[in-house]
């Protein structure tokens, strides 16, 4: 988001191909991290996104990628995200009762129910937010001169994203960490996947 976005007359002109380079860089680990989570999650038989973690960030995904992304790169992008999830959905139905076992059986049981509930709300609360902010113009801090979506000047979605997605991240971070003190074990994911 941000592709249409004009910087201010006193940003240097290579900031933006540069900030474009480690974004493009922290998309391809992103996406590593989820073919990678993919395949140890079927070789350990165990899931490796903590399941309130992962229905926040498929929500975000779908807000993003249907509501907010304009650009067609955006969206692809999204969409591309929204097929590596799969896997991730995959294995976390697919283990998760064997994981739930002999903590709370009946979570395991319902996991199917549990995830669909969880990313139901985590759309709605990213639809919320993303309206909210969307809503009127200048929302967020400093000025929103150059800043477009569509066609309307005053919109930061970098700005919004930035925020939507940093708690997102908040959540699964802590969630992960909770996940592998609870289960003692580190299946489904690996300290070089993270």
């Amino acid at each position: 988001m941000g592709f249409s976005d004009t910087p201010p007359s006193h940003v240097p002109p290579w900031v933006v191909p540069l900030s474009t380079v480690f974004l493009g860089v922290g998309v391809l680990f992103w996406d590593l991290a989820y073919i990678l989570m993919t395949r140890r999650s079927l070789k350990t038989r165990s899931y490796g996104m903590p399941i309130l973690g992962l229905a926040i960030n498929v929500a975000w995904e779908v807000i993003y990628g249907f509501y907010v992304a304009e650009i067609w790169l955006e969206k692809l992008g999204f969409i591309f995200w929204l097929l590596l999830d799969l896997g991730l959905v995959y294995t976390t139905i697919r283990f998760a009762p064997e994981d739930w076992a002999t903590t709370s059986p009946w979570v395991g049981r319902n996991i199917t129910y549990i995830l669909a509930s969880m990313l139901l709300v985590g759309c709605w609360g990213h639809l919320a937010f993303a309206s909210w902010w969307l809503e009127s113009p200048g929302t967020g801090f400093g000025s929103k001169a150059g800043k477009w979506w569509r066609g309307q000047e005053g919109f930061d979605t970098t700005e919004l994203a930035y925020w939507s997605a940093g708690v997102s991240q908040m959540v699964l971070s802590a969630a992960s960490l909770a996940m592998l003190m609870v289960r003692g074990h580190s299946g489904g994911t690996s300290y070089a996947i993270w």
